[in-house]
């Protein structure tokens, strides 16, 4: 391995407005929060007695002078994420279309009295209610909008890649991005695993649900940027 002599190098960062079967009041964020925890990371330094330690820092937004903003269908994307939920919780929920439906029951009834007295549900609360995981998908909104207006802050390009990208057109898609990065091919790529879709963990009229909310709520960027999931 060799740092590279040119261009920018990418890292990793999930921002902040995400966590995942939380209330309304943990997960509205303003952007300068949001920003904040983009430039969070841990890393690990070794103690006198020579012992891994994990400990968490941040640096300069002055560093920062692109970003690849990476969006995927938001459906897959909120079911990921209960699998992910259950990868690392010790939950009683099957990893199955019902046992996602009955995770994002429990989650909906455990939280109902909050989201119905919000005022930042006040316009869509009665469309989504009943949709699975609507709290995620408002997370999903709400995390897209921060992550452009964050862009849009600092001044800085921005390259979108759409998750399909990679499974439609690897080699263009990857091409795209070395280029934003000024750097160069190397070597081949590994292979690109797709990921699963699930869409059919959702019944219509709850994607035409989901359909009204992201109309409502999504930034013009953010809705330029998904509105093709809700064509298919």
């Amino acid at each position: 391995y060799k740092n590279p002599s040119k261009g920018y190098i990418l890292t990793k960062t999930h921002c902040g407005s995400r966590c995942q079967n939380c209330s309304v009041s943990k997960y509205l964020e303003s952007h300068d929060l949001f920003l904040k925890q983009c430039l969070e990371g841990s890393y690990n330094v070794k103690d006198d007695d020579g012992r891994l330690t994990k400990k968490v820092g941040s640096y300069n937004k002055e560093f920062v002078q692109r970003a690849v903003h990476l969006i995927r269908d938001p459906f897959d994307n909120v079911v990921s994420r209960f699998h992910l939920y259950n990868k690392h919780h010790a939950t009683a929920y099957p990893r199955s279309r019902e046992g996602f439906r009955k995770f994002c029951s429990d989650e909906g009834k455990r939280y109902y009295s909050e989201e119905k007295e919000s005022k930042f549900y006040h316009a869509v609360f009665d469309t989504v209610k009943d949709v699975p995981c609507h709290a995620d998908f408002y997370r999903y909104i709400q995390w897209h909008n921060l992550a452009f207006i964050t862009t849009w802050n600092l001044g800085i390009p921005s390259l979108i890649i759409h998750y399909e990208n990679y499974t439609d057109n690897f080699k263009k898609t990857q091409d795209t991005l070395l280029e934003f990065l000024g750097q160069d091919t190397l070597h081949d790529a590994p292979e690109f695993v797709t990921g699963k879709t699930y869409r059919e963990y959702y019944l219509q009229e709850e994607i035409d649900a989901v359909h009204v909310l992201f109309s409502k709520l999504a930034l013009e960027k953010t809705w330029t940027n998904t509105q093709h999931y809700f064509e298919k």
